[in-house]
């Protein structure tokens, strides 16, 4: 599978001994499982192949993932000083302008290295290993590592620690909607029983990603979903979430995570967008759609991205109802096309 790992996993080799002395691993803000995960546990087997490396975010890491132990793999761009990297490797992402206040270090650095599975981001050189067609960032990881403990002739189960394959196992289950999404494929489950057999548990991330509420959590997702406003016969949900919702419930900006999801559900929906109101004033759009309608695109029309089914994008200086107006415009245009 994927016959192109073995010469990004020497691509790796070759930049891991040459340039090692300071890695930075960096991710995409709004931090998710797949971005978090294959980072981290990317960064676990680095050091149990004799590399030294952490992980540099910009924000705090969602409190539903606290199940996972990063202790030592984190650094905070926003709040710690930072030496320059000899070596960036990006996982689930490929510009320093998805780092936040990060992408300077990455940009900056000479030497980079690139894992990804966006189909917005191109193939075009021999530092970078995107594959659209993977189910998550995470799971190239594991072929990546895999194949790095081959070259170096250490059996992959040594550096794969039940650590890392909680961190990688986060990822893949993240980002296939617990194998319930169209990218879920025969790979993925074979990846995914392997990760169960090098320690990793399925049960721990499914409660904790999906299961798992706060009651502030409950109160704000329900309030999102039942102000929810359906448009062209019922195949666009729509709806928005103020910062003064947020303060009403107790809640944080994160704590709707799963409203775009519960709306995209909804019979006859192709496409659900949740508008929120984050703390920096800007507003954080999230998308949803089904077979008819390609998130990807149309975030990308305001500077975001993702996937064909889930995208996301950050807008500044908008009024966030007008910002709906207009965006709810625009998919009714789409889908009538």
């Amino acid at each position: 599978m994927y016959s192109e790992k073995t010469s990004i996993a020497k691509k790796f080799i070759e930049e891991l001994d040459s340039h090692g002395q300071n890695i930075l691993i960096f991710v995409h803000k709004s931090i998710d499982g797949d971005c978090i995960g294959s980072a981290c546990g990317l960064s676990e087997v680095l050091r149990s192949l004799g590399y030294e490396s952490k992980v540099l975010i910009c924000e705090d890491i969602p409190s539903y993932m606290d199940y996972l132990d990063f202790d030592g793999l984190i650094l905070r761009a926003d709040k710690e000083e930072i030496s320059a990297p000899t070596l960036a490797i990006a996982t689930d992402c490929a510009a320093g302008s998805r780092m936040g206040v990060a992408g300077d270090f990455f940009e900056n650095c000479e030497n980079k290295l690139i894992v990804d599975h966006h189909a917005t981001v191109t193939n075009d050189g021999d530092n970078r290993w995107v594959v659209p067609s993977a189910s998550s960032t995470s799971e190239l990881m594991f072929y990546l590592c895999t194949e790095m403990s081959a070259l170096k002739n250490v059996d992959y189960r040594k550096i794969i620690t039940k650590k890392a394959a909680m961190f990688f196992l986060t990822g893949i289950i993240t980002d296939t909607g617990r194998f319930s999404y169209s990218n879920t494929n025969p790979e993925t489950l074979n990846v995914s029983s392997e990760l169960m057999r090098l320690g990793g548990e399925i049960a721990p991330v499914m409660y904790n990603c999906y299961d798992r509420k706060k009651q502030c959590e409950l109160k704000i997702s329900s309030i999102a979903c039942s102000t929810a406003r359906f448009d062209l016969d019922g195949k666009i949900a729509s709806t928005v979430v103020t910062g003064e919702m947020f303060d009403m419930c107790g809640a944080g900006r994160d704590d709707i995570a799963e409203v775009v999801s519960r709306l995209r559900d909804v019979e006859g929906v192709e496409v659900a967008i949740v508008l929120r109101e984050a703390e920096d004033g800007k507003i954080r759009v999230n998308l949803r759609s089904n077979e008819n309608f390609d998130s990807s695109e149309f975030a990308s029309s305001y500077e975001g991205g993702g996937h064909k089914r889930a995208a996301g994008c950050t807008v500044e200086d908008r009024d966030i109802n007008e910002l709906r107006e207009e965006m709810v415009e625009k998919a009714i245009k789409l889908l009538n096309e």
